[in-house]
């Protein structure tokens, strides 16, 4: 990776807030403090849950999100390197936050966007009654640097069957993001990542750990985050963030 930014580095994370700390906003600054950045922490959303799943999720007021992000800026001695968004609930939450981050003091900032619609146990994340997913984060992804869908998410936003690598590739381009990478967890084999930036695609081959974990793809977007913070490319940044996930699984591992 190219020599980081000095000082300290700050990346702005809006997430969902999860007790066991698995997953969420606590896995973001954890991901973020292994490559060396600090974060600041909004919450988009309560979450009850445990070693048995979700029991429940409720939103935070569109003026309370903001009043959070206004908070951490004001006084602040500069804006932060990165922004990263997970949870966000509901379409007015993801809206009004597209907004926010599309103002002047802030739209410069490089966004990635974790499209969570649903936790590791199954239980939807993103309400749809009233928008689908696409009409719910639209404004995000076009406002991003990076959107990081598994296959699953990415079929979801785009109605696109995911499976090959081809078809994801096409799918990805047709999201109207400047860049998305697609993660590679849900497929069978290795673990690919795909980074697709118009119409050069680079590939990240990873090795398949037995059992499961949760959070990674929360790990995987806050870490990326915090190395674009740092100044690395795009390519240099997935490539990082995939080794620190790689790190962590290990570390559950030995740890079970």
């Amino acid at each position: 990776m190219r020599p980081g930014a000095k000082g300290e580095v700050t990346v702005l994370v809006v997430a969902g807030l999860d007790p066991t700390a698995g997953a969420g906003l606590a896995a973001d600054l954890e991901a973020l403090g292994a490559v060396g950045a600090r974060g600041w922490p909004v919450a988009a959303a309560l979450t009850a849950q445990g070693p048995r799943g979700v029991r429940g999720w409720s939103p935070v007021p569109v003026e309370m999100l903001l009043a959070q992000v206004d908070a951490l800026l004001d006084g602040a001695p500069r804006r932060p390197g990165a922004i990263k968004t997970g949870m966000l609930g509901t379409a007015p939450l993801a809206h009004a936050l597209a907004k926010r981050l599309s103002a002047r003091d802030l739209a410069r900032v490089p966004l990635v966007v974790d499209p969570v619609l649903l936790s590791s146990s199954g239980a939807l994340l993103l309400d749809t009654a009233v928008a689908s997913p696409l009409e719910a984060l639209g404004p995000l992804l076009e406002r991003a640097r990076l959107v990081t869908p598994n296959l699953e998410e990415l079929a979801a936003l785009t109605g696109c069957v995911t499976g090959e690598d081809e078809a994801a590739i096409e799918a990805a381009r047709r999201l109207g993001a400047r860049a998305v990478l697609v993660k590679g967890g849900h497929r069978d084999g290795a673990p690919i990542d795909l980074l697709v930036e118009g119409r050069r695609v680079t590939r990240f081959t990873g090795r398949r750990r037995p059992g499961t974990a949760r959070g990674t793809g929360c790990r995987l977007a806050a870490a990326l985050a915090g190395l674009l913070a740092r100044g690395a490319t795009l390519a240099e940044a997935a490539g990082g963030a995939k080794q620190v996930v790689e790190r962590y699984l290990d570390a559950e591992r030995r740890r079970r």
